[in-house]
């Protein structure tokens, strides 16, 4: 009897322990779930993503209702370093088909921005096409819904910020939001056309064990004017986490080689070459060991030291080039860059003054070669690429 009581006691202690665990536990999880999302980058850690981008051009029916075209699918990796201070990070990535270097700074609620050369902060982050960090708010506290400023760097100065709608979609450990930006966002772009996002909705993941966006899915509707009309695009955006890893390279370093590049990169794009003989030790002479930060340099100063020369195109009989973009005439030494880009790519690419533009074309060719137009297309889906007869 003696026995039997102390078993029922023991199994009476032993029901009251796993009670206590089981409500130890749910509190953990309800707190865990109520923990605030804050963004955190370590200084020397590299964070991987994967940037993914669908575009499917709308044309109206007849009957109308939009048709959507098949889709072009563009993929790049996108690496950020974090080089210290308030979440310093260098970002690597390619925009409009050129390697570029970026140092933004990010505060704890996800906002970004984007440090000049001497490491001042500018009033946005960086427009990577479409995407842009600040797409993806966190939110104050434990918030369910809150309203958010966006600064969105796509947009001209006087209206990058937008007021938008946030909201939690899911709890726990990986939280899910959403935000939506205002239902349709107008802007002149550079070449004096029209340009439009509609309906743009971005939903994201924060994993809150690594304070780190996991996952990004960003639509929208773009639509842009161009020489032969307006059209529309379907676009989604994806941004996967990848990897997350450290580098050997001293961060102070790498956030000083992420100075002279951007430094070499305003310095070429505004033809300032007297200044980059300076800037190309700055860089020859960078100690870093990482492969992504050495292909950078490498790429670039072999852009300094061998420029791609304009070439002037003699066209017999009637042939054809590719039309790819107009750029206001202002805007020369921009036109310029792309063309060097172009040529560095193996494109026989020029410049053609029209009225008060500039039409950077592709040729010339004896027919219309549907392998060029696509491969054209494929490599600056940013561009409208289009066949065009010249004369001599």
């Amino acid at each position: 009897m003696a026995f039997t009581a102390r078993l029922k006691n023991h199994a009476a202690t032993a029901a009251v322990v796993a009670g206590a665990l089981v409500a130890a536990l749910g509190v953990m999880a309800f707190v865990m779930a109520l923990r605030p999302s804050r963004l955190h980058i370590e200084a020397g850690q590299v964070i991987s993503y994967r940037l993914r981008v669908q575009t499917s051009e709308l044309i109206d029916h007849p009957d109308k209702r939009d048709v959507e075209l098949p889709a072009s699918i563009q993929e790049q990796d996108l690496h950020l370093i974090g080089v210290g201070g308030m979440n310093e990070a260098v970002v690597l990535t390619n925009i409009d088909g050129i390697d570029q270097i970026t140092l933004l700074t990010f505060q704890p609620n996800g906002s970004a921005r984007r440090l000049d050369a001497a490491a001042r902060p500018g009033d946005a982050g960086v427009a990577i096409g479409l995407f842009d960090f600040n797409l993806m708010p966190l939110p104050p506290g434990s918030e369910q819904v809150w309203n958010v400023d966006i600064v969105y760097a796509l947009l001209p100065p006087a209206k990058r910020v937008l007021q938008g709608k946030a909201r939690r979609m899911r709890s726990g450990t990986s939280p899910e939001f959403q935000v939506k930006l205002p239902p349709s966002i107008e802007w002149i772009g550079p070449d004096q056309r029209y340009m439009q996002v509609r309906d743009l909705v971005s939903t994201y993941r924060f994993n809150t064990s690594q304070s780190l966006i996991e996952r990004g899915d960003i639509r929208c509707v773009a639509a842009f004017e161009r020489a032969d009309g307006s059209h529309r695009f379907k676009v989604r955006i994806e941004l996967d986490l990848v990897n997350v890893g450290r580098i050997v390279d001293d961060p102070a370093q790498v956030r000083n080689l992420a100075l002279a590049g951007m430094d070499a990169q305003t310095a070429l794009a505004q033809g300032h070459r007297e200044r980059l003989g300076t800037i190309t030790d700055r860089l020859v002479n960078a100690s870093v060991q990482d492969q992504r930060l050495r292909g950078y340099v490498r790429n670039l100063v072999n852009q300094i030291r061998n420029p791609a020369p304009v070439r002037k195109v003699a066209v017999v009989n009637n042939s054809y080039a590719v039309h790819l973009a107009n750029c206001p005439i202002e805007r020369r030494t921009d036109a310029q860059r792309f063309v060097a880009q172009l040529a560095s790519d193996g494109f026989r690419a020029y410049l053609v003054e029209q009225g008060a533009q500039l039409a950077i074309l592709v040729g010339p060719y004896l027919d219309r070669d549907p392998a060029v137009l696509r491969t054209l297309s494929q490599r600056y889906p940013q561009q409208r690429a289009a066949w065009v007869e010249i004369k001599p």
